[in-house]
């Protein structure tokens, strides 16, 4: 990895992004907030976009990626294109012995993951996800103290993104379809709860999943489902929708120590956090004999300053792009490795695949089955016919 880095100077990152839509803007931002990276150039085909972030973030505007890298010599490129590109793109910047860091969702398939990975494999870069949730002070200190132990085994979760997307959302002709998005909201949307929960809780099992198309001009869903089972035993239900007019991103989590929960919309910070303690046996013995009131004992432990999670604060740290990219310039600065490979995405992306193929046919999908043969490896809608798709999610 260290062999790849062309910096500016001793201590700042030569970088590059090719996508200059809405979404690229969050990556030139991110960078600018690191303090240590130079934005070399910015690449598009629609070249008027281009010179539009060229005059903007004040750099230089290319046609294409092939063009900038020809031009440029980045340590770490950003793919802020539309998801059906991401694989082929990340792999010409790969041969070009180049790191890249790819916008959400990475890839459409198992199998474009894998792509990338053989090319990561051959290349002197490293390749990357844009999981930004992961991040953030609040995730990070929840992963710490769940993997530690110390808030108790997980038990059961819940995983809700509750957005809205008008059905002129669609408009563009990429949007909506297999080839342009890959998936509705599971994948698109939903995969930043799903990504975190998975990074919160570890190896998932088993999947019982649903989906159904109840108003969007799409070809996959609009909302779906799950019943999950993880590999420690914990149980979670899932929940992704683009029909939710007061939108919401939650995570809760009831362990042996605890609720832990976060409630947000597309980024949280620490007051979006809270964790409330198991009762003791005196108090949960009385719990429920006075219902529609507030045991004050309930509210008084909840503020508890001597719980792990009172005790593991510290600055707070937002979970935007600019909490991710300024990590990853600063690890490949130091040349140390980043956490959020491409690889590490990888249950992520086998969650969604299975989701999908748990609902298009009807059992469930343990992780294990999700081998190259599967029928769904190389696509999330398993090759089955658009018409049985659309009979399927029909309500």
């Amino acid at each position: 990895m260290t062999d790849a880095v062309k910096r500016s100077s001793d201590d700042r990152l030569k970088v590059a992004i090719v996508g200059c839509g809405g979404i690229g803007n969050s990556h030139a931002r991110g960078y600018a907030a690191s303090g240590r990276a130079d934005l070399v150039g910015v690449a598009d085909i629609v070249r008027e976009r281009a010179d539009g972030y060229a005059e903007k973030y004040d750099t230089t505007a290319y046609g294409s990626v092939t063009d900038l890298l020809a031009a440029q010599d980045p340590a770490l490129v950003s793919i802020a294109t539309p998801p059906g590109t991401h694989a082929e793109l990340a792999i010409e910047v790969l041969a070009a012995g180049k790191s890249v860091i790819v916008e959400k969702p990475p890839v459409l398939s198992l199998a474009e993951l894998d792509k990338i990975a053989e090319a990561e494999q051959a290349s002197a870069g490293s390749a990357y996800g844009i999981f930004q949730h992961r991040h953030g002070s609040g995730g990070r200190r929840a992963h710490q103290l769940l993997q530690s132990g110390a808030l108790g085994a997980p038990l059961v979760a819940v995983c809700e993104t509750l957005w809205f997307r008008p059905r002129s959302y669609f408009d563009p002709d990429w949007r909506g379809t297999w080839v342009g998005e890959g998936g509705g909201p599971t994948l698109g949307h939903g995969i930043h709860q799903i990504d975190l929960l998975l990074h919160l809780l570890g190896q998932w099992k088993t999947i019982n999943a649903s989906a159904v198309r109840r108003d969007r001009p799409v070809q996959f869903e609009d909302i779906s489902m799950a019943m999950v089972t993880f590999e420690n035993r914990a149980v979670a239900t899932m929940i992704n929708s683009l029909l939710s007019p007061q939108e919401l991103s939650r995570i809760r989590i009831d362990s042996e120590g605890g609720t832990l929960e976060v409630n947000h919309l597309y980024g949280y910070s620490d007051a979006d956090w809270t964790f409330h303690p198991t009762p003791d046996e005196a108090v949960a013995a009385r719990l429920g004999q006075d219902p529609g009131t507030v045991n004050p004992e309930n509210a008084a432990r909840s503020q508890q300053a001597g719980d792990a999670w009172a005790a593991s604060a510290a600055e707070d740290v937002p979970s935007n792009h600019s909490a991710q990219l300024g990590r990853l310039v600063d690890d490949l600065l130091a040349g140390r490795d980043h956490e959020t490979t491409l690889a590490s995405t990888r249950p992520t992306m086998e969650f969604i695949t299975a989701l999908y193929a748990s609902a298009l046919t009807g059992q469930a999908v343990d992780r294990a089955d999700l081998v190259p043969d599967h029928p769904f490896y190389t696509a999330l809608h398993g090759g089955v016919e658009q018409s049985r798709i659309d009979s399927t999610f029909a309500i």
